[in-house]
C-alpha cells in the first residue's frame, strides 16, 4: 500500500490583547493560511484570569486552525506575545500550559507582547517599538540581541502618552477651566457628555466608585485629538505633552542601547499614533531633538507576524527576505 503523506507542519502566531486575541496560521515558507480571533487577554493575576486568558488564547487558536481546515498536531511551532507573560515570570509555566493543552506537538515561545509587536514591526530586524494604546511603553533590541524597555509602569506610575493618560489630562484640564483656574477648553463640554454628568464637580463619585472601569478615561483620547484639531489650546497642549513624552521615551530605549550617532529606527504602534500631526509633528520634533539619526517609521506587520516570526526562529528556520515576501503577499487574503 502507498505510504500516506505526512500532515504539512504549520507555524502559529498570537497576540493577546486587552481588545481580542489574534492568531495566525502559516505554512514553513511565510505563507499565511488563515487568522482567528478570541477574546480579550490581559494580566493572569486576580480572580479568573488564568481561565480568561485559557478561552482567549483557545478561542483565537481554535479559530485559525478551522479556518486554515488544519489539525492541532500540525502545528511545529508557536510564538505566543501576551500582556501578562513577562519574560521568566511566574505565568509563563501557566502559558506554557495552557498553549500545550492545545497545542501537543509545538514548540511553545512565550513572550511579553511587546516582542513580538517590534519583531512584527521590523520584520524581525534591530530598532526600538513604541506602544501607545490604554498603556505606553518603549522596548528595543539589538543586532547582538540586548535588549532595553523605558516607561510601562502603569496607569499609577507612569503610561506618559497613552490614551488613559491623554484622558486623565483632558479630565483635569475641564475641572480647571470649569473652576476658573484655567480658560475656557471645549474639553470641558467633550469630558461632561462623555461621562453623561452635568458638571465636572460629580465626576469624582462616578470615577472613584469600585468597579469603575479605567478604560472609559482612555476612550476620551480622541475627542482629544478632534478638539486639538480644531484649536482648542488645551487640547493642542495635551497632545503635544503626550508626543513629547513617546518620543522620550523612545529616546530612553535607544540611550540604553546605542552609541552617540547610531541611526535607529523607531517603529509605531498603537491606537494612539492614529491621533495625526496633533501629537505627530511635536513627537517629531522632539526625537529629533533627543536622537538626530532616529527615524519614525510605521510598523511592516502587526504582532501576530512577530509570533510568527518567534516560531520559525524557533526551529531553526530563516525569515529572510523571501520569507517576509510571502507573509506580505498572503497576510491580506487570510480567510478568518
Amino acid at each position: 500500500m502507498p505510504r500516506t503523506a505526512a500532515p504539512e507542519p504549520l507555524l502559529l502566531g498570537v497576540d493577546g490583547g486587552q481588545t481580542a486575541t489574534k492568531a495566525l496560521v502559516a505554512r514553513l515558507d511565510g505563507t499565511i493560511l488563515a487568522a482567528g480571533r478570541g477574546g480579550p487577554s490581559d494580566h493572569f493575576h486576580g480572580a479568573g484570569g488564568v481561565e480568561k486568558n485559557r478561552r482567549a488564547i483557545h478561542g483565537a487558536v481554535g479559530a485559525a486552525l478551522e479556518a486554515a481546515r488544519a489539525t492541532p498536531e500540525q502545528v511545529a511551532a508557536v510564538g505566543l506575545g501576551l500582556t501578562g507573560a513577562p519574560t521568566g515570570g511566574e505565568q509563563t509555566p501557566v502559558v506554557l500550559q495552557i498553549a500545550r493543552d492545545v497545542l501537543p506537538a509545538a514548540t511553545v515561545v512565550v513572550v511579553p507582547d511587546y516582542v513580538t509587536n517590534l519583531a512584527g514591526a521590523s520584520g524581525g530586524e534591530p530598532g526600538v517599538v513604541l506602544i501607545a494604546g490604554g498603556g505606553a511603553i518603549g522596548y528595543g533590541v539589538t543586532a547582538d540581541g540586548r535588549e532595553a524597555l523605558a516607561g510601562g509602569f502603569g496607569y499609577l506610575l507612569g503610561d506618559e502618552g497613552s490614551a488613559f493618560d491623554i484622558g486623565r489630562r483632558a479630565i483635569a484640564a475641564a475641572c480647571r477651566a470649569e473652576d476658573r483656574r484655567d480658560g475656557p477648553t471645549i474639553l470641558a463640554r467633550a469630558v461632561r457628555e462623555h461621562f453623561g454628568v452635568g458638571a465636572t464637580r460629580e465626576l469624582p463619585r462616578l470615577v472613584y466608585r469600585a468597579g469603575f472601569p479605567r478604560e472609559r478615561i482612555s476612550l476620551l483620547a480622541p475627542a482629544v485629538a478632534d478638539a486639538a484639531r480644531v484649536g482648542d489650546a488645551a487640547a493642542r497642549r495635551i497632545m503635544a505633552t503626550a508626543g513629547e513624552e513617546l518620543a522620550r521615551t523612545g529616546i530612553g530605549v535607544i540611550r540604553q542601547l546605542f552609541e552617540e550617532g547610531d541611526g535607529v529606527a523607531v517603529y509605531l504602534t498603537g491606537g494612539v499614533f492614529g491621533a495625526g500631526d496633533v501629537l505627530l509633528d511635536p513627537f517629531r520634533a522632539a526625537l529629533a531633538l533627543g536622537w538626530w539619526h532616529a527615524e519614525a517609521r510605521p510598523p511592516r506587520f502587526p504582532p501576530a507576524v512577530g509570533g510568527l516570526i518567534l516560531a520559525a526562529r524557533a526551529l531553526d528556520h530563516p525569515t529572510d527576505l523571501g520569507w517576509l515576501d510571502a507573509v506580505d503577499s498572503s497576510l491580506g487574503e487570510a480567510p478568518t
